[in-house]
Parts: structure tokens; sequence; C-alpha cells
């Protein structure tokens, strides 16, 4: 997405953007804004923090090599439905526009913390295996405050990764 979008220019972001005001007549969008960025740094920050994921994932002896697969297919969906309530009820703002996969990964720390403080041995049914750890769950804490306090810098989605944390926590309490 990146080459095509940001560098052949094949397409306009903010046509690919998660967008309050559009998100329900183009749902497209819903799927598609996470895998757009608005740089190279910002796909450079988003693919460390999918490292950090797997690291996290084999420090805690996870059994089964598509978790982070079915997080995002649950993740995405739900972060999209935090973020409508969050703009058009809590925040009334009907012009958010959003690109990242920055809430997707925010939830999966979310995730991992819980799974790190009570071990996870199933998901949806699926084993899993994710067994407590002291040091992944001091990683999390780490990775989702310094993570929050970035979101309060400008051109930062503090919405968009207070609606991965809320999915993350509701995904792993599922």
């Amino acid at each position: 997405f990146f080459f095509i979008i940001n560098i052949k220019g094949l397409f306009n972001i903010s046509d690919l953007s998660y967008y309050s005001s559009l998100i329900i007549n183009e749902p497209h969008r819903i799927i598609i804004y996470g895998f757009v960025h608005k740089d190279f740094n910002h796909l450079l920050s988003n693919l460390f923090g999918i490292i950090v994921v797997r690291y996290c994932f084999l420090n805690l002896n996870l059994k089964n090599k598509y978790l982070f697969l079915y997080l995002i297919i649950f993740l995405i969906p739900i972060q999209t439905i935090f973020l409508l309530i969050l703009d058009k009820f809590i925040l009334i703002n009907y012009r958010n526009l959003l690109v990242g996969f920055s809430g997707v990964l925010f939830g999966a720390y979310t995730f991992i913390f819980f799974s790190s403080l009570l071990g996870k041995k199933n998901f949806f049914n699926i084993f899993i295996g994710l067994e407590k750890s002291s040091e992944i769950k001091k990683l999390m804490i780490l990775c989702l405050s310094l993570g929050l306090i970035y979101s309060f810098l400008p051109s930062i989605s503090l919405s968009g990764h207070l609606a991965g944390i809320l999915s993350g926590f509701i995904i792993f309490f599922i």
C-alpha cells in the first residue's frame, strides 16, 4: 500500500482514510485506513510496533502462528466502531481523518498486556497457549504509557490509540 499510495501516487491518502463522516457510506475505508501511512517515518514506527508484538508472542510461548492475523481481523472493525462512537457521540468530531496501523498495535499491546498478566490459553476456541510473564507485562506498560504520551503530540491520533486500547481490552475478555 505504501508504494502504491505514497511513491506511485495512484491513490490520494484522504480517499482511503478513516473519515467519520464517510465511513458508513464508504465501507472500504474500514479495512484500508489501517494499512495507509502518511509518510515513511509513520510506516517505520508501525513496523517497529509489529516487531515488538512478535517479540512478545515469542516470549509468551505462543502456540498458534496465526494469532496476530486473528487479532487484526477482530481489532480493525471493533476499533472502527469505538472511533465512530467517540467521534459522533463523545467528541462530536465529524471530520476526524485517520490513517495507520497504530490503533491495531495498541489493541494488540493491550491484549498482550492482559495475556502476560493473566495468561491466555484460548482465543475464540483456538488454542494459543500464552503464558504469564512479568517481563512482557513491564514492556507492555512501557509501550502503552509512552504511546499514550506520544498521542498528545500534534497530528497524532489520541482517539485512534484509545479506540485500539479499548478494542484490545474487549477482545481479551471475550
